[in-house]
């Protein structure tokens, strides 16, 4: 298995999570960040973009439609999936300090997109011209082949739908906590993966919306928005990103509601239905 020291740098910017802390409890690796090749309309040609997506299992991970739906328009199907740990190293005085980043595992696999029906057919009929709402901005990414990942690799799971009445009806008593990757933030601060406790934010008929402290950015698209239930993180939604009016601006999830149990239907295999619909 190769090994990636992810090395890119932006000298003063840092475009990721903020007001955040590093992402380093073991059962949130899940969560990692790919590349699916896009079309940037500037330059009219086409561009890697980089997103976050979290996975449920070797074979299977939840991102934003958004990420991949111009991938599959270009008639592209593979992802380059990137999954990453701290670096710690020992000071001379004993203390134990996290120095950086590293991909520790790289592999390009091939991959089907499942997206809602509704928006499955504007896809087809729009194409790169689609325009997606953030309610249905949730996409199932079924990998060809699984993942060649560590054998004790941690999976944080979606939440069940049986669940989720209660979870919305005392949201922050949840602990909604994003998590991202942005490899575009500035690396010298060692919080390429990083969490954030949501403390102002509310469910809509469809969508969560945050005012919090903390706020996405770009790069952030994608990143599972998690729940504590019990004592396990379970994936309650997916980051769209922001939001804007005339007089306020907001990040916006899309919720892992029933929607996620109408798009199985068009997943063959009874284990990955059984991992998404609970």
């Amino acid at each position: 298995m190769k090994i990636f020291l992810f090395t890119m740098l932006l000298a003063t910017q840092s475009w990721a999570l903020t007001n955040a802390v590093p992402a380093e409890t073991p059962e949130l690796e899940s969560v990692v960040f790919f590349s699916a090749l896009g079309y940037d309309p500037d330059s009219k040609d086409t561009v890697s973009g980089m997103c976050n997506g979290n996975l449920l299992s070797d074979r299977v991970m939840v991102t934003a439609a958004h990420c991949v739906y111009q991938s599959e328009v270009l008639k592209s199907w593979e992802i380059d999936i990137q999954v990453g740990e701290y670096i710690y190293r020992k000071a001379p005085t004993g203390e134990t300090r996290r120095i950086g980043y590293m991909t520790k595992y790289r592999e390009t696999v091939k991959a089907r997109f499942i997206y809602s029906a509704d928006l499955k057919r504007r896809l087809d009929v729009q194409g790169l011209r689609l325009r997606i709402g953030p309610a249905e901005d949730i996409a199932i990414v079924v990998f060809e082949k699984p993942l060649a990942l560590k054998a004790d690799f941690q999976f944080t799971q979606i939440v069940a739908q049986r669940e989720l009445p209660s979870i919305h009806s005392q949201l922050i008593n949840y602990w909604p906590t994003v998590v991202t990757i942005n490899p575009i933030e500035e690396i010298a601060t060692t919080d390429t993966k990083r969490m954030a406790r949501l403390d102002r934010i509310t469910k809509s008929s469809s969508t969560y919306e945050s005012k919090s402290t903390s706020r996405v950015q770009p790069g952030d698209s994608g990143a599972p928005l998690f729940a504590r239930v019990g004592t396990q993180w379970k994936q309650i939604g997916v980051t769209k990103g922001r939001a804007e009016t005339l007089f306020s601006n907001w990040d916006v999830y899309g919720v892992l509601d029933q929607k996620i149990c109408q798009m199985t239907q068009q997943i063959p295999e009874a284990e990955i239905k059984s991992l998404l619909c609970k």
